[in-house]
């Protein structure tokens, strides 16, 4: 088990951690406690548990913004390829009749070049 000490606000705090991920929590960590500093800064030092709970309230709003952010980009996406791929089943389809007029015009043809043929 790891284990990692961070400061956050000026103060201290040992947290444990799986081994491994010491370097990914005391980045987390570093953000923070920029985050914090950032609201003492603006509104003084008002309680750790105070700065805490508007840190975790301001990178929570972040965190949904940029999820209904994904949120509509991937319905944006969804939509475009099934556009596309309707227009591309619709060109098949269209393709699909050119092609088979063409060969039932060539089978008239032929048809007709047999019974001159045998006429």
């Amino acid at each position: 088990m790891g284990k990692v000490n961070l400061e956050i606000n000026g103060r201290k705090y040992a947290l444990g951690c799986d081994d491994g991920e010491e370097e990914r929590l005391t980045r987390l960590g570093q953000k923070l406690d920029a985050r914090v500093r950032t609201l003492a800064d603006q509104f003084g030092q008002i309680g750790d548990v105070r700065l805490l709970v508007m840190a975790g309230i301001t990178m929570t709003d972040e965190m949904e913004e940029m999820r209904e952010n994904l949120e509509g980009k991937a319905e944006t996406a969804t939509a475009d390829i099934r556009r596309d791929s309707e227009d591309a089943l619709a060109a098949a389809q269209k393709s699909e009749i050119t092609a088979a007029d063409a060969l039932a015009d060539a089978a008239r043809r032929i048809e007709k070049l047999a019974e001159k043929l045998q006429g």
